[in-house]
Order: structure tokens, then C-alpha cells, then sequence
């Protein structure tokens, strides 16, 4: 048992040192501040004004959180891939790799970090939209908005390190992974509400986990019901999303070692 609490210790240790090293990285690099910061301010700005000449009616603060989402989406999907590229342009994959330490304890990190950080871009969201746009900043239910939050960082995560993890495969996976940048906004609610979607493709909606994100995030801020399920099925989805990770991961790490692609540049 004492082993046991000693390894649970020393892995969340790990996980905090990771976390901390990835995001001082993030923020030193001017890529992902624009990505987290400026580029949810333009997608805010741009969403302003289509809807004031629409006719449509769309609560502000859905507007803008729809915003800042695509923002955390961005930078989760480029930072999570870049993160494992990093590591095998450093020439430090390979050793990682053939640690006794899990490759997911490795790489989890990353992804946590970048959609982390996409929290500031939605703060700086909000308030750019108060400012500029006269955009009310009352939150309905602060306590679970708060939740909802961390629920969408963590599934933003898992769903960016679930489709890095061919990157330990494909070094040149990064193209493929800006593919998945658009369907996932228009998928999960992000662009257009999911009840204008055809019905196959809605169904496609429900496994994604931003989808729940953008539903617990507005229904918080609006006060409505359903807030409390959506994140359930964040945190649900979010741990699928780990046991096929981890499946992958050994099923990638054993196909790059017998190919010997790990190393390659």
C-alpha cells in the first residue's frame, strides 16, 4: 500500500514539473500566444459583427464562448502534436519511449498544458467582448461554470492527445491533424448549432466531448438546465478517451520500434 501511495506521489509530481515546464515553454513561444490569445479575440470580433447584421438570434456570451472554444481547440491540436515532434527533433523520444514510465505519464502533460492555457484566451474572450461589444459578463452559476471549465480542458485535452498519439507512428502526422481543426468546430457547436446538422452526422456529435463542453459552458452562463449532465459526459467521454489512448500509444510505440520510424526526422 505505502509502495502503492509512493507511486501515486511521485506520478503526480511528475505531472505538476510537466505541466509547469510545457506551459512556461507555451508561453514563450509567440505561435502559441497568438493562437490562445490574439486569434479568439479576431474569431470574437468576426462572430460580433456577422450576427448584429443577422437575423438570428444568438444569446452574446454563446458567441463568445463558441469563440474562445475554437481558440483552446487550435492550440490543443497543434500543441499536443507539436509537443511529441519537439521531443523527437530534441533526439529525447527515443529515451522517453524506453523509460519504465508510461508514454501517456509523458505525453499527458502536453495536452493539459495547451488547453490550460486556452482558459486565458477565453477570459481575455469574455472580456474583449464586454468591453468592445457591451457584452454582459454575468454568469448564471459561477460555481459550475467553474466546473465546466476544467471538465472542457480536460476533454479538449484528451481528444487532442488521443489523435497525437499516431504522431509517435507518422512524424509528418502533424498535416493530418490540422485536417480534424474544422470538423471538430462544426461537429461539437462550436460554428453552427448542432440541431442544424443532418441526422447521421449529429450522431457523430454526441462522442465528441466538446460537444458536452459547449453544452455545459452555455448552459452554465445562461442559467438553463442540462449543464450538470453535459459535464458529467465531459468527464465521461474525457476517460474513454484515455482507455483508447493508452491501447494506442503501446500499439504505436510497438509498430515504431519494429519499423524503427521512432527517430525519424
Amino acid at each position: 500500500m505505502a509502495t502503492f501511495k509512493g507511486r501515486l506521489r511521485a506520478s503526480a509530481g511528475f505531472l505538476l514539473r510537466a505541466w509547469r515546464l510545457e506551459l512556461w515553454q507555451l508561453l514563450r513561444t509567440p505561435l502559441y500566444i497568438f493562437q490562445c490569445v490574439l486569434l479568439p479575440l479576431i474569431f470574437a470580433s468576426l462572430a460580433f459583427y456577422m450576427f448584429r447584421s443577422s437575423t438570428r438570434h444568438t444569446a452574446p456570451i454563446n458567441v463568445a464562448l463558441s469563440a474562445a472554444l475554437m481558440g483552446m481547440w487550435s492550440s490543443t491540436l497543434l500543441g499536443s502534436g507539436n509537443a511529441i515532434n519537439r521531443l523527437r527533433w530534441m533526439q529525447i523520444l527515443e529515451p522517453l519511449v524506453a523509460s519504465p514510465r508510461s508514454t501517456f505519464l509523458v505525453t499527458l502533460p502536453f495536452a493539459i498544458a495547451t488547453a490550460s492555457l486556452g482558459v486565458y484566451g477565453m477570459g481575455a474572450t469574455l472580456l474583449w467582448s464586454g468591453l468592445l461589444f457591451d457584452m454582459p459578463l454575468r454568469i448564471a452559476s459561477p460555481l459550475l461554470f467553474v466546473t465546466a471549465v476544467g471538465a472542457t480542458v480536460l476533454a479538449l485535452g484528451m481528444l487532442g492527445l488521443l489523435m497525437a498519439s499516431a504522431f509517435i507512428l507518422y512524424p509528418t502526422a502533424q498535416s493530418l491533424a490540422n485536417f480534424f481543426e474544422y470538423p471538430v468546430w462544426m461537429l461539437s457547436g462550436m460554428l453552427v448549432p448542432i440541431s442544424t446538422l443532418p441526422g447521421p452526422v449529429r450522431a457523430v456529435s454526441y462522442i465528441l466531448a466538446p460537444t458536452w463542453g459547449v453544452k455545459a459552458l452555455e448552459g452554465a452562463a445562461a442559467g438553463t438546465s442540462g449543464a450538470e449532465s453535459a459535464v458529467g459526459m465531459c468527464v465521461l467521454l474525457s476517460a474513454v478517451y484515455i482507455a483508447v489512448t493508452l491501447l494506442l500509444q503501446r500499439r504505436f510505440e510497438w509498430l515504431a520500434r519494429s519499423s524503427g520510424t521512432l527517430a525519424l526526422q
